[in-house]
């Protein structure tokens, strides 16, 4: 098997013209079979959230004193969806005390997270939020809060607990079905902890928007309570969430967006989630990873500059690099179809811009 090369060779202008043409092609296709109807979709969540914001203000947990505040992720809040049907991420921003400041994150041997209560009197299972607690009871406040919205547009609006969100169903007048996770989860606002890579190891643009964020207080990354697998004490473990600080990095550059979009598009063509798992988190992460790379190349450059670091970080480690968190595991590779998943990639670097265009669905 030939190895990619991420330094992708010059084209001259006229051949570069053309795939840009053939690239913006397919986007304006995918922004008039898929992205209008999402965009349509977003209002209807936008005024479910807002009568479900009121409803907060009625309950003693979530409102407490003030407000919670609901920031929007996933795809379709991204600009990146590339089917129809796409979930909504509304991440509940959990108020004061559970707040980043007021905990000493630690790793547990999982390599998830323990947050220990800094306040001694709020402290349960030695001095550790009880993650499950905390979860249980927000998720039961936000059933009722559910149950009490009535949203323009909205004929049925059905509930069901998740691992670590509650995923509201909601449907249309029209029969159209759009389903909303909602997540409750810790807010941290600074970059100071030793189990994340040192701020100057990141890409040069991130850095700078992260101080940026840092100095306007605002939310830089999130821990959610609750954890997959068996863990003997999961109950004080979090899991711990960069989905934010992507999303908004990424809306912050058009055509590095587009190049995921177009990356997206072709493995959803090839059956790459279906086959080896690959979620449309893993590109994002390798996009805000290889971005100071990204930002000065045509679209169609970029994106075979991505799908080369994808078949480089594959073909040389583990695991594709969790980059934010020292030492974590995001993506597994699984020996029995690594080969096949790397020919796949092989194959999809070496279609030209026409071949592409041919091989992508809208559905």
């Amino acid at each position: 098997m030939c190895d990619l090369s991420v330094n992708c060779h010059v084209c001259d202008s006229s051949v570069t013209c053309l795939h840009e043409r053939y690239v913006d092609q397919i986007l304006r296709e995918l922004d008039r079979r898929i992205t209008h109807q999402v965009k349509e979709n977003a209002k209807v969540v936008d005024a479910f959230v807002k009568e479900l914001q009121k409803q907060f203000r009625t309950n003693t947990f979530l409102y407490n004193a003030h407000f919670v505040d609901v920031m929007h992720g996933g795809s379709a809040y991204e600009a990146l969806s590339v089917k129809l049907k796409t979930d909504f991420d509304i991440i509940i921003v959990l108020p004061d005390p559970y707040i980043g400041q007021n905990f000493e994150v630690q790793r547990d041997p999982s390599k998830y997270f323990k947050l220990k209560w800094k306040n001694q009197a709020r402290s349960g299972c030695q001095g550790f939020l009880n993650a499950a607690q905390l979860q249980k009871q927000a998720f039961e406040e936000l059933e009722k809060c559910v149950s009490n919205v009535h949203a323009p547009g909205v004929r049925e609006a059905t509930y069901r607990l998740g691992l670590a969100a509650c995923t509201v169903t909601l449907k249309k007048f029209n029969n159209t079905i759009i389903s909303i996770d909602l997540a409750p989860q810790i807010a941290v606002r600074d970059w100071k902890s030793s189990h994340l890579v040192k701020l100057q190891s990141l890409p040069q643009s991130l850095q700078s928007y992260i101080s940026t964020l840092e100095r306007n207080c605002s939310p830089i990354y999130f821990f959610s309570p609750a954890v997959p697998g068996n863990a003997g004490n999961k109950d004080y473990l979090c899991n711990i969430s960069f989905s934010m600080l992507e999303k908004e990095f990424l809306k912050s550059n058009v055509k590095v967006r587009d190049m995921v979009r177009l990356v997206k598009l072709v493995g959803e063509a090839f059956q790459w989630p279906k086959k080896f798992g690959l979620k449309s988190f893993y590109i994002k992460r390798l996009a805000v990873k290889y971005f100071d790379e990204l930002k000065n190349k045509t679209k169609w450059d970029g994106y075979k500059y991505i799908l080369a670091c994808l078949y480089k970080e594959l073909q040389e480690t583990k695991t594709i690099d969790g980059f934010f968190v020292t030492d974590q595991i995001t993506y597994k590779k699984k020996p029995e179809n690594t080969q096949e998943f790397l020919k796949d990639i092989n194959v999809v670097y070496h279609l030209s811009s026409t071949d592409v265009q041919q091989k992508v669905k809208f559905d």
